[in-house]
């Protein structure tokens, strides 16, 4: 298990556990039903350390949700009083004290009124019509286009698909021939301190608002991409687009 502070929150599980539960409970299921599958999900997952991270993140997330249910409450409770989460900071005293101050607060907040239960709206799921070796013209702000290549379509566990781009070096007001396409360089990205790097970007709709379909059209198929497909890259939001070019490829 990876921590990165003392918080209650600040450990790998958190937004595994959280996504879980308000994916669930975003689909209808009540929250009884929600936590028991998130409960035996991650029990089958976890070695023993983690899952007494898992049951005082878990507590923590329900309490904040106005879901908080008594197995759960009990179980965290129960860690807390044992001092067994403390082992694990038992190297360093001065995060020890922090993380049992935290723990205490915890159990503070657990036993006190919970928020009123919210109805959790249903997730957006990103998803996309292109594939491997699409071309892409994007029109910027002042009425040009430019060209993006899909390299691959990326398939997040969430059921999430979008792009993953390489951005061609051109510019202009009339798509050229697929011939034109397939020949053309890309457009090196340039950081603040005036280093140079090509570099891939998945981009993915964020929400029903984060629409680009006015501003994009596939141009061209089945188009070899230079870069490959290994997993680095950077990643941003459609809305993010405009400013990213013009940051970083000084286009706008």
């Amino acid at each position: 298990m990876g921590a990165w502070g003392v918080a209650i929150l600040s450990n790998d599980l958190t937004e595994d556990v959280s996504f879980r539960y308000k994916d669930l409970l975003s689909n209808n299921y009540s929250s009884e039903d929600a936590s028991r599958i998130v409960i035996a999900e991650f029990q089958n997952e976890l070695d023993d350390d983690e899952i007494t991270t898992f049951w005082l993140t878990f507590a923590c997330i329900q309490w904040k949700l106005g879901r908080l249910q008594d197995e759960v409450k009990d179980i965290a409770i129960q860690i807390i009083d044992s001092g067994d989460d403390l082992e694990y900071w038992a190297d360093d005293d001065q995060l020890k004290k922090k993380r049992q101050a935290v723990l205490l607060k915890l159990k503070e907040q657990i036993n006190s009124s919970q928020p009123q239960a919210k109805k959790i709206p249903k997730r957006f799921i990103a998803n996309t019509d292109l594939k491997d070796g699409d071309v892409i013209s994007y029109q910027l702000l002042t009425g040009d286009y430019i060209l993006l290549k899909v390299i691959r379509i990326i398939e997040e566990w969430t059921g999430d698909r979008y792009p993953l781009f390489e951005i061609c070096d051109w510019r202009g007001k009339v798509i050229p021939t697929n011939e034109y396409i397939s020949r053309l360089q890309l457009k090196e990205w340039v950081w603040e301190n005036g280093n140079r790097e090509l570099i891939k970007l998945a981009i993915y709709q964020a929400g029903k608002r984060d629409d680009p379909s006015k501003r994009i059209k596939k141009v061209a198929e089945k188009i070899d991409v230079i870069l490959d497909k290994d997993p680095s890259h950077t990643l941003i939001t459609w809305k993010e687009l405009d400013k990213k070019l013009e940051q970083f490829y000084q286009l706008k």
